[in-house]
């Protein structure tokens, strides 16, 4: 049967040919898609209770900033955030930097994040070697440690279990590896490769840093304890931020505060898009499919007279229906493989 199949599509070059190629572009296109869909909108987040997760972030007064609804965190503020709130299990500030890695090699430019304490914990993130804690080490002179990412270990350490406890040179300062995180741990979760994070250090405030209220530089994340619902967490930061206007009207007044759903944060405006364009590509594929189907029908008028005497040798409407049915199969099976084989070649 198979051989059979096999020889007429061969048969037919041009036909095999323009079905295939439609199936494989309608296939490969959805396959695309769907995947960044999954990504980004379906896939549990990878961390523990996500629901629980927010972003915080400032929101700045409209008249000196129309039309941005959010804004980066001064530290003073985010202090107080985290002093004067009662919501959350906890919060960290964190903010990024290139550092040049040297004496390992080539000199290397890699992705840092610098968050305060409370950042691994927040996240429920336990490391696959080592100790990833960043409590008490958010101060000058204890923030020469880093965490290192699973791909970065593995891409230029060589996944050397015995790393920990080496040093490293960055920005020509000496830092100690004290851990390296699991292949599934990510945070900032970005889509762009060039942005992921490599290493993860104490932030290191300065008391002249700490009391910096009008310098907007840093991100937020905290979780939320549990029972604390968002818009209770949203009313007591409204609360405090209102405090912090009276009490530093130079520097807050007019600045409140929001806290944003993790995954809401993560796709933002993107959502609407990706769905409008996941639909798209679902069109293109049904038109493929009815193209194909013309294409089938046609092909099936041509070959009355086959078929004719086909039947007129005793061949049975169920035997005629099992061959069309696995032509149809190939065809489908060979288009999606094309279609698989083009998005690796465009994803690589």
């Amino acid at each position: 049967m198979c051989v059979t199949v096999f020889r007429t599509l061969a048969k037919n070059p041009g036909f095999t040919a323009i079905a295939v190629i439609t199936l494989a572009l309608g296939i490969g296109a959805n396959t695309a898609i769907f995947s960044v869909v999954n990504t980004v909108l379906l896939r549990p987040l990878p961390f523990q209770e996500p629901e629980r997760l927010v972003d915080l972030w400032h929101t700045p007064p409209q008249a000196s900033f129309p039309g941005i609804p959010i804004f980066a965190v001064s530290p003073a503020n985010f202090l107080d955030w985290r002093t004067r709130s009662h919501a959350f299990e906890g919060m960290s500030a964190y903010g990024f930097g290139r550092y040049t890695l040297t004496g390992t090699g080539h000199p290397e430019a890699v992705q840092m994040v610098a968050a305060t304490s409370g950042f691994f914990s927040i996240l429920r993130a336990q490391p696959l070697l080592g100790r990833a804690s960043l409590e008490e080490k958010d101060s000058p002179g204890r923030d020469h440690e880093v965490v290192l990412s699973y791909k970065f270990w593995r891409s230029r350490f060589g996944g050397d279990r015995n790393v920990i406890g080496n040093t490293i040179a960055l920005n020509n300062e000496t830092f100690t590896l004290v851990a390296v995180m699991g292949p599934d741990f990510e945070f900032p979760i970005s889509t762009d490769p060039d942005n992921r994070p490599q290493m993860w250090k104490p932030l290191g405030w300065t008391d002249q840093d700490r009391a910096v209220r009008d310098n907007h530089n840093y991100a937020v994340v905290a979780r939320l304890k549990d029972g604390v619902t968002l818009q209770q967490a949203r009313a007591e930061l409204d609360s405090i931020s209102n405090q912090l206007a009276l009490q530093y009207p130079g520097d807050d007044k007019g600045w409140g505060a929001t806290a944003i759903p993790l995954r809401e944060d993560l796709v933002g405006d993107v959502r609407p898009a990706l769905l409008m364009l996941l639909g798209a590509v679902a069109l293109v594929l049904l038109i493929a499919c009815a193209n194909v189907t013309n294409l089938i029908l046609a092909k099936a008028m041509s070959r009355r007279k086959e078929i004719a005497i086909r039947v007129a040798m005793g061949a049975s409407r169920y035997r005629l229906l099992q061959q069309a049915t696995a032509e149809t199969v190939l065809m489908a099976l060979i288009g999606g493989g094309l279609g698989l084989i083009w998005l690796t070649m465009a994803c690589c």
